[in-house]
This record gives C-alpha cells, sequence and structure tokens, in this order.
C-alpha cells in the first residue's frame, strides 16, 4: 500500500474539524486510520489504550464487516458500531480509504456521535480527496482485498502470529 503524508494546512482542516466533533457530541477521542490500520491522527483522550493497536484494529475490524456485508448482498458498508457498557466506538469511511471512529461514553449517544459524524465526514471526505489528487494518491477500481490483506497481516504483526 502505497505510503503519503499530510500537508500542515491539510493537517489543521483535519484537526480543527475532529476537534469541533468532540465538542458538540462530547465524544472522548476521534482517530484517523488508513485502510491498511496506519494512524494518522487523533484527537482526544485515548492515554488509557495503545492508540497503534488500536488503529490496526478499527482497520480489520471495518474489513471484516465489509466483507462481511457483501456477502449479505450489500455493496458497501456505512458505519460500524462497537456498542460497550462504558464506552462506545462508531466509524465511518472517508474518501474511500481514510476510516475515522469516534469514541465515545455515556455522556453522549450513538444518534448524536452518528449525526454529528456524518456532518464532519462531508467536510474530512473533501479534504481527503483533494489530498489525494494533490500527491497522485487516487483509488480506481481498486479491490477492497487488497485492504484485507493490508489490515490482516497488520493485525498478524500486532499480535506475533
Amino acid at each position: 500500500m502505497p505510503q503519503w503524508t499530510l500537508f500542515e494546512n491539510d493537517f489543521r482542516a483535519i484537526d480543527q474539524v475532529l476537534i469541533e466533533l468532540l465538542e458538540k457530541t462530547n465524544a472522548l477521542s476521534a482517530h484517523l486510520v488508513d485502510r491498511s490500520g496506519q494512524l494518522i491522527t487523533t484527537s482526544g483522550r485515548s492515554a488509557d489504550f495503545d492508540v497503534t493497536a488500536f488503529a490496526s484494529l478499527v482497520a480489520a475490524d471495518f474489513t471484516a464487516n465489509t466483507e462481511l456485508s457483501r456477502l449479505l448482498g450489500e455493496e458497501s458498508i456505512v458505519a460500524v458500531v462497537n456498542e460497550g457498557k462504558t464506552r462506545s466506538a462508531y466509524s465511518c469511511l472517508l474518501a474511500d480509504r481514510v476510516i475515522m471512529c469516534i469514541v465515545f461514553d455515556r455522556r453522549s449517544t450513538l444518534g448524536l456521535v452518528r449525526h454529528r459524524s456524518h456532518r464532519a465526514a462531508e467536510q474530512l471526505d473533501g479534504v481527503f480527496r483533494t489530498l489525494f489528487e494533490k500527491v497522485g494518491l487516487v483509488e480506481s477500481g481498486r479491490d477492497t482485498r487488497d485492504f484485507a490483506d493490508a489490515a490482516g497481516r497488520e493485525v498478524d504483526a500486532l499480535f506475533g502470529d
């Protein structure tokens, strides 16, 4: 999977959207993860867990759910929700390659996170699409199995398999 980097202006725009999203949802943290499992950036509180491992698992989870959705006859997946007793996560795809994952607790609701994330995703999608055009990284008809393989390798490396 090709590597890419953020330009300073793009990073500032992304960071501002994430900060605003956290403020409006009262969520704990927001994470942007490349579909290969590489952490792009994080905003908010995440000091109590390993964000590198989290990023790999978010990518693997999103890819697995995408494949599950295809088995059920869907062409794509809109979002992945992980609901826990104390914390939950809502993930959605930006620009066909970046996963935005919002971690929230009981101070917020899935409905609010989903609604506000949709607005943030629209803004971030444009930023990432423009960025990918600038660096010449445009995914054209690429099979998501490539992403599944990359995510699987990341998880295997993480757990030493």
